[in-house]
C-alpha cells in the first residue's frame, strides 16, 4: 500500500514489518489499522490522515483482506473497535462479521 501522506507511510511500513504470522493481505489490514488508530489518537477523527487510512482499509484491493480480518476476529473486539468496524461497514455497504452473509453489497 502507498500512501500520499509520508508520515502514513512510514508508520505503515513500521507496522507491516512488524507484523508476521499472517499473509501479505492480513498485515495489511493489521499495519493499516494501527496506522488508524495511532492517527486518530494523535489527530481526531476528522483528520486527513485518518481519512487516508480509512481510504487505505476500504479500498477494493484491500477489502477481501478486510472481510477476513472481521471474520477472524470480530467477536474478540472492544466497543471502539466494534464502531469503527461498523462505521467500515456503512461506508463500503457491506456488514463485516462472522456469519456467512456478511456481504450486503459486494464491490
Amino acid at each position: 500500500m502507498k500512501f500520499k501522506d509520508t508520515q502514513l507511510q512510514e508508520c505503515y511500513e513500521r507496522n507491516f514489518v512488524e507484523t508476521i504470522g499472517f499473509s501479505d493481505e492480513l498485515r495489511q489490514v493489521c499495519a493499516g489499522l494501527a496506522v488508524h488508530d495511532f492517527f486518530q489518537m494523535l489527530e481526531g477523527p476528522h483528520s486527513e490522515r485518518v481519512h487516508e487510512t480509512v481510504q487505505m482499509l476500504t479500498s477494493t484491493d484491500l477489502r477481501p483482506a478486510l472481510r477476513e480480518w472481521y471474520k477472524r476476529w470480530g467477536a474478540d473486539m472492544n466497543a471502539a473497535e466494534t464502531a469503527f468496524r461498523d462505521h467500515l461497514s456503512e461506508l463500503t455497504g457491506e456488514r463485516f462479521g462472522t456469519g456467512p452473509d456478511t456481504i450486503c453489497n459486494p464491490s
